[in-house]
Formats: structure tokens, sequence, C-alpha cells
């Protein structure tokens, strides 16, 4: 793959050969799969850029303080700062193991940063609607994908046309796990237009500068955002589409072990934490659809 070290740094620089190496050792010789290294080059690359290094053996403490603070400052929560922390972390090891002296870093003094508990806010189906019609053409596939199928934003940047099977989708989730979701005929039309009229052979969502990878994790997120606000709805981030997947669901009255399924939690416990600040209301909601629906057919 195209480690895009060349647009954050000079190949004459001592440092775009150093992490070139081990982007090569980590996608030939470990054999990682193209969504971890898309992660891993993000995050590398992102602090090569910030930083301005030209040779890693003078990299220090400071440095990595001053990408943690920009990656803050952009309003990255603790756990994707931690999630790129731990890409930096491990290529900074994997230098010094193969002799790269490095003596004003001190890795060991490089902490966490804190991880507030997640946010779990979900929208209804009127919500959604709501932002459909806000939304132009991507904007309307991306809310509908998410909220239809529960995807996170990273299983949704990774699909691609080879995923589909008429009203089935192949979603590739962490650990390169299976699973599969289901589209509703109007879906099915719209996203069979869509990939006809940009006659879109890969990703669904092919970038504009290099059309054999998908759109940047960030420039999706803020199609989503941008629908989202034009609705009204300000405080927005794309995993509440995930909670409003499997709230939705449990208002329709699914047991928990099928959300789990859909969602593609290894453990029915974590399926249960989505769903664990439901509001009284709610689950009044859920009394009625389930138990007076039931009554009303007999």
């Amino acid at each position: 793959m195209n480690y895009q070290l060349e647009k954050v740094t000079s190949p004459r620089r001592a440092i775009f050969r150093q992490v070139h190496q081990y982007y090569y050792f980590c996608e030939h010789i470990r054999g990682m799969s193209s969504a971890s290294m898309l992660s891993k080059t993000y995050a590398i690359n992102d602090f090569i850029r910030k930083s301005n290094l030209g040779d890693l053996r003078k990299i220090n403490n400071q440095h990595i303080y001053n990408w943690i603070d920009s990656q803050e400052n952009r309003g990255n929560t603790g756990r994707s700062i931690n999630d790129r922390l731990a890409h930096l972390r491990a290529m900074l090891r994997w230098q010094r193991e193969m002799g790269l002296m490095m003596p004003k870093l001190k890795l060991a003094l490089i902490h966490k940063v804190t991880e507030y508990p997640p946010r779990k806010r979900s929208f209804s189906r009127s919500d959604i609607q709501r932002v459909l019609e806000h939304s132009a053409t991507i904007e309307w596939l991306l809310v509908r994908l998410c909220f239809d199928c529960g995807l996170r934003i990273g299983e949704l940047q990774s699909l691609q046309v080879k995923h589909i099977r008429d009203d089935r989708i192949t979603v590739i989730g962490k650990g390169q796990k299976k699973r599969h979701a289901f589209l509703c005929p109007e879906v099915q039309e719209r996203l069979r237009s869509w990939i006809i009229q940009n006659k879109i052979r890969n990703y669904l969502w092919p970038s504009p500068i290099f059309p054999h990878r998908p759109l940047a994790i960030c420039t999706i997120r803020s199609y989503l955002r941008r629908a989202f606000t034009r609705a009204g709805f300000t405080d927005f981030c794309p995993h509440d589409l995930r909670h409003s997947y499997a709230t939705d669901l449990k208002l329709l009255g699914i047991p928990t072990r099928k959300i789990q399924a859909g969602l593609g939690h290894a453990t029915e416990s974590v399926t249960e934490r989505y769903l664990s600040d439901l509001e009284g209301s709610d689950l009044r909601e859920i009394y009625e659809i389930k138990y007076l629906g039931e009554a009303k057919q007999f």
C-alpha cells in the first residue's frame, strides 16, 4: 500500500526511511490488515507532520506531549488519542529494537490521557427522519447505513461493492470478524443509483485524490455532522448512530442476544452497557410496544 509518507515529510529526511522500514515490516512481515495499516499510518504520519522532525534520533518527550495536545484541541476523545498513541509507541519501541538510538526519549514517562465514560446518546426514528430530510445524497446513505446496520465509522469507511449482495451487506468488524446486515428496498435502490452514477468499482466512498482508497474517517465524520447540524442537532458524534441502532431495536422488543449479533459484540454484557442508560420513559415505551401491542391481537 502507499504509506503517504511523502505527504508529510521529504524522502531525503532520515525519518522517511526510518518510518518506511517500520511500515514495510508491519505490512509484509507481520501481515497486518489494510484496516490496521490505515489507522497506523494515519496516526504516525500525523505525528510526523505536527512534530516536523527530520530524524527520530532527535525525538524527545515534548514532541509527543505537543502532539497529544494538538489531538485534544481537535476534539478527539481520550480513547481515540490513546489508540493513536499506542501506534506511535509501538513504532518507537520497534525502532529501539532495531538499534536506533533516541537518547532524549523517555518513553516510560508518556502516559495515556484520561478516558471519560463513553457517551450514550441515541436518536429516535423521528430524529433520524428529520436529519435525512436535510441530507445530501452521500450524507443520506451514510446516516441510513449506520442507523439501519449499527455500523462503526471504520466499518462504514471500509464498505466495498463486493460486500453487497442484493439486500444483504457483509460488514468487516473489529479483528476482521464478519457479520451481516440487511438493507430495506429504499436504501438498496439509492445505494445502487449511487454506485452506478459514480461508477464505483471498489470502495463505496472513494477518495477524490486516491480513488483506490476510501475517504478518510475525518471526512466521513464531517459529512455526518453537517447533516445533523442542518437538522438542528449540534451535539453529535458518529458513534451515536450505533447507540441509536441498538436502542431502536430494544424499543421494538428485540432480545439483547439478537441485538448483540447485530452489533457484532463478543459478549452480551458489552451490549447491555449500550442499553443500560434507557430511561424510565423508554422502558415504558418498550412495555407498550411489546405487551400492549400483543394484547390488541387477542
